[in-house]
């Protein structure tokens, strides 16, 4: 099983993580009649879709509603249980971004053709330059049984009753002390994860209030 993946319109704030895709299996039968299974190039680098299902700002009419996925070689290929997720944009069928994908590779591009032509400038011949991003996930790590004492956290996932923590500067709970153990652990699987999914982890320690933690993957 494969699916083209992107992130329609409104995955970032309005609905926030939702991705897109259609499943397909690359079971078929051959002109016998027997099974097989077969998947084509062409299948792997593009794919076709009613745009009219997605969120699309007015940029054209329904009677246009074709729209197409292409493969974001920029991003890794995965596999989560049996479907492979190929990475892709999404564009209407005259070129209009419906994903929020597509202006991010565009802006890398032109920003990467200012940074050519600026580096020239100075004496640097380099064809393009890459830009990554370290984003820093800041959580905090409960035990579950101490979660489930906890009204407030399951409502609202936040403190509304109880006192302030200490936030002296004793050295027993500082910024760069070392991981409990059940954290690490934790922290461990969702590495695992990640790198599998091809986002490798840049740091991971601890962060300033009691049970907070932090982890930048690296894209």
């Amino acid at each position: 099983v494969y699916t083209h993946w992107f992130q329609p319109l409104g995955a970032n704030g309005v609905r926030h993580g939702q991705s897109a895709q259609v499943h397909n299996h690359m079971f078929t039968f051959d002109a016998n009649g027997q099974p097989e299974y077969k998947f084509k190039g062409g299948e792997l680098l593009q794919g076709e879709s009613d745009g009219s299902s997605y969120p699309n700002g007015g940029l054209r009419a329904t009677h246009t509603a074709g729209a197409y996925t292409a493969l974001d070689p920029s991003s890794p290929i995965f596999m989560m249980d049996d479907t492979i997720f190929i990475p892709t944009v999404f564009v209407s069928w005259n070129g209009h971004s419906l994903d929020e994908k597509t202006p991010l590779l565009r802006a890398e591009q032109r920003m990467s053709e200012q940074c050519v032509r600026l580096l020239g400038k100075m004496g640097y011949n380099v064809p393009q330059i890459q830009t990554n991003i370290g984003l820093e996930q800041e959580f905090f790590l409960i035990p579950r049984d101490q979660f489930c004492r906890r009204p407030d956290l399951q409502a609202a996932g936040r403190t509304i009753l109880g006192k302030l923590p200490a936030r002296g500067q004793e050295m027993c709970d500082h910024y760069m002390g070392p991981l409990n153990p059940h954290a690490l652990n934790c922290l461990r699987e969702i590495q695992d994860a990640a790198f599998q999914l091809g986002i490798p982890l840049k740091t991971r320690h601890r962060e300033v209030a009691p049970n907070q933690y932090e982890m930048a993957p690296y894209f």
